[in-house]
């Protein structure tokens, strides 16, 4: 028998098996690194797989889906004019985290064009909980918002903040961080900032520098502006029975039922020859507020007590309070939206449900227009430079003011998210 034939033969050390011949050769001895290497790839494959793929199913959720808010708007929001247009700074505290590696608290500054709802910015003011910001003015180049910062000035096309707090020119470490000491004087179109001296500075609307003020102006910011940690907006949140328009039409909540709480919103022209009267239930007239000076005391509680208080010591607040409860009498606010021929009125549903409304309600006829829910009272109705007015509500999901409710030419109610995010934009913020 041919041995090489049937159990093959070495060749430069090389096993050969012979021609139609079923054994495999000998495999020669592992490396033994080799092996390891392989066993700890395997290991580590292993581990990572399942953080790598759960990795891309959130990123790929993240990106796709819309981010949900949690926002409050604050009163001080307000309707200026950008590029002859009406928008809506609209300031508000989000705490549900709005982007990744987001701070989780955060008070914010949004310009809404009211015209088609369009954000146009959206910009982090500060990273503090509760913290108080109010919107003070602003034109085509700038923007002021006055917070517990201190003053922010941001650019009006991009929201982009250009100088804030103890970084202001003319201001600087006398810079009060309190949303209580700025407010905006329409006289002398200029911001106005309580400085830590006591004494007043002031900004035209369209600058950044602050400079000393007028004394015309800081006599009519006297006793109004204050370092307090309060910022006093009971103003700006009142509704009220009793309202008159500037062409001397007046609106009047009369009752009809205390029982039922059964009102009427009458509509009556300045010679009482036309009068209107339309029934609701439990009804408020939004009036026309705003920011402005006040002759009255600041109290340390950030109560502001108006009226002449002149020859009372502003230390004793006994005395303040006695002289303010024998004040009687206040001036009658225009009614909001008047000069679009409208009146906004709060009112609930019926006496037997609890739903809180706002209604439309035109002046020439005492048509109610529009009806919209909301999930709470309204906060307050601003109106821009060319009359748009919107109105700072909650959605009927909420109890928090968290969308503009606008007011269209027809007579609708067009509600406005605040702080909505595209999904495009989501993954760069």
């Amino acid at each position: 028998m041919n041995t090489n034939e049937s159990r093959g033969y070495v060749l430069n050390g090389t096993s050969v098996l012979p021609l139609q011949s079923t054994s495999l050769p000998t495999r020669g001895p592992r490396d033994p690194r080799k092996v390891r290497r392989r066993i700890r790839l395997r290991f580590l494959g292993f581990f990572l797989a399942p953080v790598l793929i759960g990795g891309v199913i959130a990123l790929v959720a993240w990106i796709s889906t819309p981010p949900t808010r949690d926002v409050e708007i604050l009163p001080g929001s307000a309707v200026i004019s950008i590029d002859e247009q009406d928008v809506a700074v609209v300031v508000y505290a989000d705490t549900s985290r709005p982007g990744m590696f987001e701070p989780i608290f955060q008070t914010r500054a949004t310009a809404i064009r009211l015209s088609d709802g369009k954000a146009l910015w959206d910009q982090r003011l500060n990273e503090e909980l509760a913290s108080e910001a109010a919107t003070l003015a602003g034109d085509s180049s700038r923007v002021y918002v006055g917070t517990d910062e201190g003053l922010v000035i941001l650019d009006a096309a991009t929201g982009a903040i250009e100088a804030q707090g103890t970084g202001i020119a003319g201001l600087g470490t006398d810079a009060v961080l309190s949303a209580s000491a700025y407010g905006y004087d329409a006289e002398a179109n200029a911001v106005v900032a309580l400085s830590a001296t006591g004494g007043f500075v002031q900004i035209p609307v369209g600058g950044v520098d602050a400079q000393p003020a007028d004394p015309a102006v800081a006599s009519r910011w006297q006793g109004t502006l204050s370092s307090s940690a309060f910022l006093d907006t009971s103003a700006l949140t009142r509704l009220v029975d009793e309202a008159m328009a500037p062409d001397g039409t007046t609106f009047t909540i009369e009752q009809l039922s205390e029982a039922v709480s059964r009102d009427a919103l009458v509509i009556a022209s300045s010679d009482q020859q036309t009068i209107r009267r339309t029934e609701l239930v439990d009804a408020e007239i939004l009036p026309e507020t705003g920011v402005e000076p006040q002759l009255g005391v600041m109290l340390d509680t950030g109560q502001f007590l108006e009226g002449d208080f002149t020859g009372v010591d502003p230390d004793d607040i006994e005395a303040l309070l006695e002289a303010a409860s024998r004040m009687t009498g206040e001036d009658i606010p225009a009614p909001a939206a008047s000069g679009s021929g409208f009146v906004l009125v709060q009112h609930r549903e019926s006496v037997n449900a609890e739903k809180t409304l706002l209604s439309s309600v035109e002046i020439a006829t005492g048509r109610v227009v529009d009806t919209v829910e909301m999930g709470a009272d309204a906060v307050r109705a601003v109106t821009g430079p060319s009359g748009t007015t919107a109105v700072i509500a909650p959605a009927p999901d909420s109890w928090f003011p968290n969308t503009l409710l606008v007011l269209d030419e027809d007579g609708t109610l067009r509600p406005v998210g605040v702080g909505v995010v595209p999904w495009w934009v989501a993954p760069l913020r």
